[in-house]
């Protein structure tokens, strides 16, 4: 059987059995996955606690609106035939018990004027206070519960949930006494400024509507949305292109061009069938995969996937065959009687180890997925699916461009004079490159679960070795079994040179020197749970309760870092921009937590549920800025520059 053959249905083999892993692990992530959390808090209270049979009391209800949504007003207007939003309604149940003497009252809204309907909106964004004034019944005693019936509808600047009633219970606790004459008087909020009276009768004054939260990609998002289809996949393909920039692409590059340097002797149609067969692979996962995933397991499901230690676990092994594989440590050969049935089903099968390929490896970026696509996935987890879709299709078709033509590349390579020598080179290469990537993958499930094995200074002794094996190897002092040549050119002598100084840099690292953009690939430094405190020069908190309980000792703001283990765009940012002298002084200003959200554990898992409660994406990094009270003030997802990242932090 030719070489390619026995290679293709090798790695056939390999992908069906890689594909099968990913299936595992998406059962097991489903267990793990968050629940979708409510968008509105609503709770009705009494005031004041003490009313009497016979007194005037306030039906006090307030809402914790979720980010980006909003509520509407009482006095919603609609258009001149009826439509638009739906208003706010308060009614209270017949009873004996107490009974409604004044209409409901509202706190201060804010004004949008709806492009839709034509019309000046009046909505809450963050939290809501209403009040309805009631007198308890001169026969009222003891405790009974009741509920507030309120019906409303949850906007965002581009769609909208369905309307919906909410029973919000309320107790009502009948204080023992006579009716006192000063607490006969109706009771309001006061004057719809956004704060409950203080007047005797002990209301206790409330906070009003809090500023609408910033988050700079979903508003991009929304400004395209509404400006039309077209504009907004313009967006989409701009943030596919963008995204190529990222370092979870980086090591993509080689893996393709490895992969694609196994398949020798096939003809241009085959080799351009098999390169739109691996960029298929990478437009479904991001379109199909990533949106059904999200559907079904929310937001954070496809990153849980992605996280999955046995299908990094899974990977690794199949990164180090394929490694020995190129190197030419072994050859896997059929029995003459299977050859040729081997060979057919090749010729069937040959594009789905391509397919494969592009899936898994586009599966494992979503380690760190960029704003956008975090953005996207967050709304086709609460049931918009057509712009996730339409979004994803375009962003991934520009992401996927630059990897067709790597698939190409091997392609042409071989159409070089000697091209025979140059791929085994090639080939020898590369096979360091892919278990230099193995080592990454088995840093991944060795983080979630917590081994301490992988450190960073023994992922750096590692890769410091595979470095410098390949400079050896290209300076001709090593030669593996397919070397067909010993004649060393000066593009060979070149790059084993950079290989064997790449392997220094690696040692100097180890020793705390600076690696640059390679950190982002390493694992964090301390190791987590080594220490309490990130790669930062100031020290990092890692529980959102203690940090919200020390800005209020402290009135600051909290900035939290919704981080990962695993997340390449996290560890570039802690690594090359927290540091910064400029943006130290401004992470000083605020009560820091650093939480982590992918492992398999009980405090990140509550962590993720937390993101998806404060700002409902999955995307990391993301960094929220909270007042002292937990009101979300600001929102930057992703990867930032750091005048960008200073310019957030300094917001007032």
């Amino acid at each position: 059987m030719p070489n390619t053959t026995r290679l293709n249905h090798t790695l056939t083999s390999m992908a069906w059995v890689l594909f099968a892993l990913i299936l595992v692990a998406a059962g097991v992530s489903r267990s793990s996955a968050q629940a979708n959390p409510g968008y509105i808090h609503v709770v009705a209270s009494l005031v004041p606690g003490d009313a009497r049979a016979g007194e005037a009391a306030l039906v006090h209800i307030s809402a914790q609106i979720t980010p980006p949504y909003h509520l509407y007003s009482l006095t919603q207007p609609s258009t001149a035939d009826g439509f638009g939003p739906a208003r706010t309604t308060l009614t209270l149940p017949p009873g004996t018990k107490f009974a409604q003497i004044g209409k409901p009252q509202q706190s201060k809204f804010a004004t949008m004027f709806d492009k839709g309907f034509q019309i000046q909106d009046q909505i809450y964004n963050g939290t809501a206070e209403f009040g309805i004034p009631v007198t308890l019944s001169k026969s009222a005693s003891g405790t009974f519960k009741t509920a507030v019936a309120m019906h409303y509808q949850l906007c965002t600047d581009v769609n909208c949930l369905n309307a919906t009633t909410l029973n919000v219970p309320l107790t009502i606790s009948v204080a023992p006494g006579p009716a006192r004459p000063d607490h006969l008087a109706a009771l309001s909020l006061a004057n719809g400024a956004g704060a409950a009276s203080t007047t005797t009768t002990g209301i206790i004054a409330s906070a009003g509507p809090q500023p609408a939260v910033t988050d700079a990609t979903a508003t991009k998002i929304a400004a395209a949305q509404r400006a039309g289809l077209l504009q907004f996949l313009l967006l989409a393909v701009g943030y596919g292109f963008l995204a190529l920039l990222t370092p979870c692409v980086f090591p993509m590059i080689p893996i393709t061009v490895s992969f694609f340097s196994k398949k020798r002797g096939q003809n241009s149609r085959q080799g351009l069938m098999e390169a739109i067969a691996y960029c298929a692979g990478i437009v479904g996962t991001f379109t199909v995969v990533g949106v059904a995933v999200a559907v079904v397991f929310k937001a954070t499901g496809i990153r849980v996937l992605a996280n999955n230690p046995w299908l990094n676990l899974g990977l690794a092994v199949l990164f180090v065959a394929l490694g020995v594989n190129l190197m030419g440590g072994f050859e896997i050969l059929l029995p003459p009687s299977l050859a040729d049935k081997a060979n057919r089903a090749a010729e069937r099968t040959g594009l789905i180890g391509p397919f494969l390929m592009g899936l898994t490896f586009t599966i494992t970026s979503f380690t760190c997925t960029v704003a956008f696509v975090g953005t996207l996935l967050a709304a086709a987890a609460k049931g918009n699916v057509f712009y996730p879709v339409m979004g994803m299709l375009a962003f991934s078709t520009a992401f996927a461009l630059p990897f067709f033509l790597l698939a190409l590349f091997p392609q042409y390579l071989n159409r070089l004079p000697r091209s025979g020598a140059w791929m085994v080179t090639v080939k020898g290469f590369m096979g360091f490159v892919e278990i230099a990537a193995a080592v990454k993958f088995l840093s991944n499930a060795d983080l979630v679960w917590s081994l301490d094995i992988l450190t960073r200074p023994v992922f750096l002794a590692i890769w410091f070795a595979l470095a410098t094996l390949a400079g050896l190897y290209l300076l001709g002092a090593i030669r593996l079994p397919h070397d067909e040549s010993r004649a060393i050119g000066k593009a060979r002598r070149v790059i084993g040179l950079l290989s064997l100084v790449a392997g220094i840099w690696f040692l100097a690292g180890i020793n705390g020197k600076s690696l640059g953009q390679v950190v982002s690939f390493l694992p964090p430094e301390p190791y987590p749970g080594h220490t309490d405190g990130s790669s930062s020069l100031l020290h990092w908190g890692h529980h959102y309760k203690a940090a919200l309980a020390e800005a209020a000792a402290d009135n600051h703001d909290v900035l939290i870092n919704f981080t990962g283990v695993n997340c390449t765009n996290c560890r570039q940012m802690e690594n090359t921009v927290f540091p910064l002298p400029t943006v130290q002084k401004q992470l000083a200003r605020y009560t820091r937590v650093e939480l982590y959200t992918d492992r398999d554990l009980p405090s990140d898992r509550a962590n993720a549920a937390l993101q998806q409660k404060l700002i409902h994406v999955a995307t990391l990094p993301a960094y929220v800025v909270l007042s002292p009270s937990g009101q979300v003030l600001r929102v930057q997802q992703d990867r930032s520059t750091p005048s960008q990242f200073v310019k957030f932090l300094s917001q007032n």
